[in-house]
């Protein structure tokens, strides 16, 4: 059975900057409408840092990291030696 989140589960206190929140059953954060509307994302990078978490909002560009497989080449000598071989393959 599936619990409902409830807003009462939600402990909150304000500070300057701050916001005290705790975590329900699921596993699940209350993030604060009035810190949503200024942070303006969906996505957040999750960080382990010592002592406590971070969340990072996610530019479009890291959106789409790792979604198509590591790179092939990491030096540009690699890439020009695949061009010259994909050249040499052209050519025969």
């Amino acid at each position: 059975m599936r619990r409902r989140f409830s807003k009462k589960l939600i402990y909150r206190q304000r500070r300057k900057n701050v916001e005290i929140v705790e975590m329900d059953g699921s596993g699940r954060v209350y993030i604060p409408a009035e810190i949503r509307r200024r942070v303006k994302a969906r996505r957040f990078r999750l960080r382990l840092v010592e002592g406590g978490i971070l969340l990072e909002p996610v530019d479009d560009v890291d959106a789409y990291y790792g979604k198509f497989g590591p790179a092939r080449y990491s030096t540009v000598e690699e890439i020009e030696r695949a061009l010259e071989d994909a050249a040499q393959v052209g050519l025969r």
